[in-house]
């Protein structure tokens, strides 16, 4: 035990070394990088709103504003600063300048209504709402780029594929708007996460406002935010705004990864239906005749490493106390930047690869032609013109295409429509009592892709002219993404010059 006549040991004073190492100096840094603008602001937004509240005199803004002026200027010297704790964080830095710079009795003022709980979260909602515009631009460019190939390929057959085998023909095109339909849901995900984000908690202090009359509203106008969050305790408490944020981008990076999933499995030799260029491809060190498929191989993980940053964050907040705690804090923070950093290199690389893929249209084709995987409409069609009911017409078609699949090999010279027609005729004997006589002429029609894809013309099918409506629409929609998007990023622009003139 440690004698009191010893004096003070490492573990009495604040703060410790390794605590300064492990958590102190890594928060400041990471606030450094990323809080240090919208800091100055929120402190320009506060004297301002004391001023015209008549809390703060003007005697005493003019200087403070001539300080954040100053300390604003000095940003670059925090790169090298010799960060040792006696400010604990950014906050208290900046606290400490300004009162080296103006005087305690001028900038002491500043701390009238406020305090670090609610600058923390107005921080952390201010840098996470750019966040949110910059992703979901991101992913409009992503949607456009679907939408240009989508209309390229919107004749473009190529093989449905279910629990991995060729089930039946499609488009690409109407594949590619799948994709480019659910890029729709998470913009407008991501459209709700920025409208909880952008609400402003300052003025809540600790958690409970303060006997000032201060004015809330204007400070959440000063500093671009839609509105003022009501609930004071809930300013300080909630995290819901950040588990939506998140688990939006989760959803985005889901989706993405199982599209990626599938180029990368078009990509491969065996099914060869697109072609990468050789920007994104990379050789082996040993087998000169490889194209590995690299970046998609990288947008796989990448993608994957956005969604364990997002589990990582929400498993964090999880059981937590509903109050002011630092595991919703500064910790936090790093882990929200990776996720988006990774979920942006993501969208980057893929909008990239996909303006830049070849398609393998031949090769697409065959896959659905001389085969088994347009048999289903054979039996629709003996629903429809020979009126089979539809489980009897698909158990003969089953009994013909298991016949196809153990004897695949044709008499000389017979085509697989003058087979199909025979074997048709023979299960109907067995299954249906009476002979159904198709011609193979009839039998070609039916079982071409073409044919099966141009019938299913009902809303959300493959047919062509399907297809390009849906384009169209979705082409509409993608305006007022484009639009709201604008106008978003261009209030956010504007605040800091009002902010300035006020």
């Amino acid at each position: 035990m440690r004698s009191e006549l010893n004096g003070p040991s490492a573990a009495d004073v604040f703060p410790h070394p390794e605590y300064l190492r492990t958590v102190l100096e890594p928060n400041f840094r990471h606030a450094v990088k990323f809080f240090f603008q919208p800091l100055i602001e929120i402190n320009r937004a506060h004297a301002i709103m004391l001023a015209l509240c008549g809390i703060l005199s003007r005697k005493h803004l003019r200087p403070l504003l001539g300080a954040l002026r100053q300390v604003t200027s000095e940003r670059s010297n925090l790169d090298a600063y010799s960060f040792q704790g006696a400010e604990e964080d950014l906050y208290f830095f900046m606290e400490r300048r300004l009162e080296e710079i103006c005087g305690p009795e001028v900038s002491g003022h500043l701390s009238v209504a406020r305090s670090r709980n609610d600058v923390d979260m107005t921080l952390y909602r201010m840098v996470l709402r750019e966040e949110l515009l910059r992703t979901a631009s991101k992913v409009a460019e992503l949607q456009e780029t679907l939408l240009q190939l989508a209309d390229i390929h919107v004749s473009t057959i190529l093989p449905v594929v279910t629990h991995t085998q060729l089930a039946q023909p499609t488009t690409l095109g109407h594949y590619l708007m799948a994709a480019a339909e659910f890029l729709e849901r998470d913009l407008k995900r991501f459209r709700q996460a920025y409208a909880h984000v952008n609400c402003c908690p300052l003025g809540a202090c600790v958690a409970t406002t303060t006997g000032f009359a201060i004015d809330r509203h204007r400070l959440a106008q000063l500093l671009g935010f839609e509105g003022a969050l009501e609930n004071a305790y809930g300013c300080i408490a909630s995290v819901d705004y950040l588990v939506e944020s998140v688990g939006t981008l989760s959803a985005l990076m889901i989706n993405l990864g199982r599209f990626i999933q599938d180029l990368l499995l078009w990509t491969s030799q065996d099914v060869d239906l697109i072609h990468l260029p050789d920007g994104f491809v990379q050789s082996s060190s040993i087998m000169p005749q490889k194209r590995n498929p690299v970046a998609l191989e990288h947008l796989r993980i990448l993608a994957s490493n956005s969604v364990g940053q997002c589990q990582s964050i929400v498993l964090d907040l999880h059981n937590t106390p509903f109050g002011d705690i630092v595991d919703t804090e500064d910790d936090l923070q790093p882990v929200v930047r990776t996720a988006f950093e990774y979920s942006s290199r993501v969208l980057d690389l893929l909008t990239a690869v996909l303006g830049s893929i070849e398609v393998n249209v031949e090769k697409a084709l065959r896959k659905c032609q001389g085969g088994e995987i347009t048999l289903s409409e054979l039996a629709d069609w003996m629903v429809q013109f020979r009126q089979i009911p539809f489980r009897s017409a698909h158990k003969i078609v089953s009994r013909v295409a298991r016949v196809l699949r153990q004897q695949p090999a044709r008499r000389q010279g017979e085509s697989l429509p003058q087979r199909v027609s025979l074997l048709l005729e023979q299960a109907s004997r067995e299954l249906w009592a009476k002979p159904i006589l198709v011609p193979p002429a009839r039998i070609s029609r039916i079982l071409d892709p073409h044919h099966f894809v141009k019938v299913r013309k009902v809303f959300g099918g493959p047919a062509p002219a399907v297809v390009r409506r849906s384009i169209n629409r979705h082409r509409k929609l993608a305006t007022g993404h484009r639009r709201w998007l604008a106008g978003a990023a261009e209030r956010l622009r504007q605040y800091p010059r009002h902010l300035e003139r006020a």
